[in-house]
């Protein structure tokens, strides 16, 4: 087990301070700066900082960002999901630092698509099978990692089969 323990302290957002959600940054027991190159493998991570030795990915419309001794996350429900979250990641990080000698480790930010240059690759027929009015709602929340890609049933048809292939690569979902 890498990460053994971490603290949690639960924060209001400076932004708007209206807001419903809270944010959540976990103080880590060891220092984990060895692991982020790994984890950038492993989350397909937005971007990574080497000099700063950040990572930040986005996970179900939320921002998570890794530093060396602490794991920052936005747009939680309550301290029970920001811990229920926590527990999840602090299983992703030891389970990056056991498996670490099979991932290649990543020491670059990823390319991610636009919302616009998602929509362009969908089958533009606002269909709704998605659940989203239009395919603009859709690509805006796909690339902002609020829904899942399988959600579109058209793009895993022959037809959009390359498509569907260029937003996995874009957006950094796995096949």
């Amino acid at each position: 087990m890498f990460i053994k323990d971490y603290q949690l302290r639960i924060v209001l957002s400076d932004c708007n301070p209206s807001s419903q959600k809270v944010n959540a940054i976990a103080d880590l027991s060891e220092d984990i700066t060895e692991i982020l190159p790994y984890l950038n493998t492993a989350l397909k991570g937005l971007h990574y900082f080497e000099e700063e030795k950040i990572l930040t990915i986005k996970k179900k419309g939320r921002l998570i960002t890794f530093w060396p001794r602490q794991i920052a996350l936005t747009k939680l429900e309550d301290e029970d999901e920001a811990r229920g979250v926590m527990e999840e990641l602090k299983q992703i990080v030891n389970e990056t630092y056991a498996n670490k000698d099979h991932i290649k480790p990543t020491y670059t930010s990823r390319t991610t698509l636009r919302p616009l240059e998602v929509f362009k690759l969908l089958p533009g027929k606002n269909c709704k099978e998605c659940g989203e009015t239009t395919c603009m709602a859709f690509a805006l929340k796909l690339a902002n990692d609020e829904l899942e890609l399988e959600r579109c049933p058209l793009l895993f048809t022959n037809e959009f089969e390359t498509n569907r292939l260029k937003i996995m690569k874009g957006v950094g979902l796995n096949e």
